[in-house]
């Protein structure tokens, strides 16, 4: 099937436009340029006789009297006039209005979120607009019709991440039947609050259940429902209920949301884990101890699922560090190299650890000058303070992310640093082992005044299988006291 006949196909997502109808708009595009060149030849050529009639006026005048003759020119007549100029402008929007209908016209628009829309239409603002022909037209659905899923995942995972942080968590993604919404109404007006931009978030959760619910989406439903439950000035209390939402909001302007729809509940908790990838469970075990320090583990997790480094991921996670030729640099979970190959570019003389023996084998065939390669379990090896830093993408199972932390913190000499790439829950989750790993950081980390955490790009880890958000530990250790 061409990729024209499955633009031309039926699809949940809405209408799709046929095959016929796009030649029908491509052929009404070169008719319509085709059109525009010719009026632009035509003006040309009035431009032109307006400056011979100028020229010949001031063979009459010569010069004299009130006024210029080239502005009563120009007043009647406009300022010059650049046919290569005109048609490319009109060339421009002309497209513009083209790929913005084809979006609309097969559905594609609706499994975008606000974001995704924004980034469409900003594409489309600049210099460079895309020819709409029907070769370009083919390459463009053929792309968004095959990441159309992805597009409706990655819509759906940020819009929920967008409400709460939390939902940027892999073991947090879950919802339950309420989300709390900080914030949402002004406790002085009692209007919408418009510091906290979630009105676009609930449109994209309107159009997300209504999608997964086979219906046509009614953007703007919800907030037009609330706003018709919160007339008048002033703070006050509230609650609207529409097909899938019920929301209370509470004269500070915070507001509940709850999901009314369980079915549809489950449908949502299915789609985050096929968009982030249920092979990293990074959830902490429900029969985790929350005592970091005498329940630390010395054994390798038992799903080492191996996810490499990106090479993006790698400069972000090095950004922060202060690293110049001849530092010793810890790699504890080496894998192939990911943030090995970066640090010995910088001239760092690199230790690097690395459980499998195959991957240990294939660094050690590099020969590389400055690495040193052990194949070995780096849980149980015994810490020396013998670092400048640390650099690591730890195993992110269950919590064993941060065993591996602490122990390479106990391989740092003072005034060492230290670089994790780890999983949002770091940052985010609130269980108790969470909350303590993230004390333990704060009271070890030297510099009080940075931020231990830092977001990575959503979809770092793609091109490698996943889509687990992550962030950058950085840490610095104090001087003995």
């Amino acid at each position: 099937m061409s990729v024209f006949e499955k633009i031309g196909a039926s699809a949940a997502s809405g209408s799709l436009v046929s095959m016929n109808f796009i030649e029908r708009i491509a052929d009404a595009r070169a008719a319509a340029l085709k059109a525009f060149e010719g009026v632009g030849e035509q003006l040309t050529a009035a431009y032109a006789a307006a400056a011979e009639a100028e020229r010949v006026a001031q063979v009459a005048h010569g010069g004299h009297g009130y006024g210029r003759s080239e502005q009563a020119c120009a007043a009647y007549f406009g300022e010059r006039f650049s046919a290569e100029a005109s048609l490319a402008a009109m060339r421009r929007s002309l497209d513009t209005r083209i790929w913005t209908r084809l979006l609309e016209e097969t559905g594609l628009r609706t499994m975008m979120d606000q974001k995704e829309r924004d980034d469409f239409d900003r594409s489309l603002s600049g210099e460079e607009v895309p020819e709409a022909t029907l070769e370009n037209i083919g390459a463009t659905f053929q792309r968004l019709c095959g990441d159309a899923e992805l597009i409706f995942l990655r819509g759906l995972a940020r819009s929920f991440s967008a409400l709460d942080r939390r939902f940027k968590s892999h073991d947090g993604f879950k919802i339950g039947s309420r989300v709390i919404l900080d914030r949402l109404m002004s406790s002085d007006t009692g209007h919408w609050n418009y510091g906290c931009r979630i009105e676009a978030t609930l449109m994209d959760l309107e159009r997300i259940f209504a999608i997964l619910a086979g219906l046509q989406p009614a953007p703007g439903a919800l907030r037009r429902a609330i706003e018709a439950d919160r007339t008048g000035w002033g703070p006050k209390q509230s609650q609207t209920q529409t097909r899938f939402f019920e929301v209370r909001v509470f004269k500070n302007g915070n507001a509940h949301l709850w999901f009314r729809d369980a079915t549809l509940v489950a449908a949502v908790n299915r789609k985050l884990a096929e968009y982030y990838g249920e092979a990293l469970p990074d959830a902490a075990p429900a029969d985790a101890r929350p005592d970091i320090f005498r329940n630390r583990a010395t054994v390798p997790a038992k799903d080492l699922a191996f996810y490499p480094t990106p090479a993006e991921v790698a400069a972000d996670a090095l950004h922060d560090l202060y690293l110049k030729p001849g530092m010793k640099v810890l790699e504890p979970s080496a894998g192939i190299g990911g943030l090995v190959w970066p640090l010995l570019e910088r001239g760092c003389l690199v230790d690097a650890v690395e459980i499998h023996p195959d991957r240990a084998a294939a660094l050690e065939g590099r020969c590389a000058p400055g690495l040193t390669v052990r194949c070995a379990n780096f849980l149980g090896l015994q810490p020396r303070e013998d670092y400048h830093a640390v650099v690591m993408n730890p195993p992110f199972a269950g919590t064993h992310w941060m065993d591996h932390v602490m122990q390479a913190w106990a391989f740092l000499k003072p005034g060492g640093q230290l670089a994790a790439i780890l999983p949002a829950s770091a940052e985010v989750n609130e269980t108790p082992r969470h909350e303590r790993f993230r004390d333990w950081a704060r009271r070890e980390h030297r510099d009080r005044w940075s931020r231990l955490f830092r977001d990575l790009p959503p979809e770092s880890f793609r091109s490698v299988g996943v889509n687990i958000n992550t962030v950058v530990l950085t840490m610095r250790k104090g001087s003995r006291p």
